[in-house]
């Protein structure tokens, strides 16, 4: 694969391969994200819009979803959408298992990226969406909605639960992976003052009671029309 598809403002990559069952998954990242930080461009957009570069990163929760969105019992070829997918990893894992998948970020860094690894993995059915949370572009609604690591900042609780009935097609599912951060607890809480109550399961897909912090937890969202 040509790399000069990939972001500019990275220098270095490193490869990662990621076992799915039976599949090894080809995962392109930067090389030291942090370097990221330093850069003048984003320096500049930080003061202006407070942006970081949190689509060079492979968060802690990514691995584990990667892997229960690979082994869900889904019909293949359903459309998925995985939001805020930065390096794609998620989004492959579906691609891998059957899906049709839309990757969705705010960034094009981000978009980018996933379509790279897509490419290098084989993987076609795709295609990517500019989506920006704070300002949802309009979309035909989606049986399976996928996101990972996208609870870390409180701001965006409120606009990721108004997506939820938004974006689903009657009857379909709303996956979100967190590691457990604190955080967690208060979009639970913002959620069931929606009305929007999660089936909660640990890292291998178990039931969990209650949300445990510092625990990868899959909360698994299916609205009552």
């Amino acid at each position: 694969m040509n790399q000069a598809n990939l972001p500019a403002a990275v220098a270095d990559w490193r490869e990662e391969l990621i076992r799915l069952g039976p599949v090894e998954l080809k995962l392109t990242i930067p090389a030291d994200p942090d370097r990221l930080l330093d850069d003048p461009d984003v320096l500049r957009e930080n003061r202006e819009t407070d942006y970081m570069p949190y689509w060079g990163y492979l968060w802690p929760a990514a691995r584990v979803m990667a892997r229960l969105v690979h082994e869900a019992a889904w019909p293949v070829g359903s459309r998925v959408l995985e939001l805020g997918c930065g390096s794609g990893l998620i989004g492959l894992a579906a691609l891998a298992a059957g899906m049709r998948v839309t990757f969705s970020d705010y960034r094009d860094e981000a978009l980018r990226l996933a379509s790279y690894n897509a490419r290098q993995n084989r993987l076609e059915d795709f295609v990517i969406l500019p989506f920006d949370w704070l300002a949802p572009p309009e979309v035909s609604p989606f049986p399976y909605v996928i996101a990972s690591d996208v609870l870390y900042e409180r701001k965006f609780h409120e606009p990721l639960l108004a997506l939820i009935p938004r974006l689903l097609q009657p009857g379909g599912e709303f996956w979100i992976g967190d590691p457990g951060r604190s955080l967690m607890m208060d979009f639970i809480r913002l959620a069931q003052t929606r009305d929007l109550l999660p089936e909660i399961y640990d890292q291998n897909g178990h039931p969990c009671g209650f949300p445990q912090p510092g625990k990868f937890q899959l909360f698994v969202f299916r609205p009552v029309t």
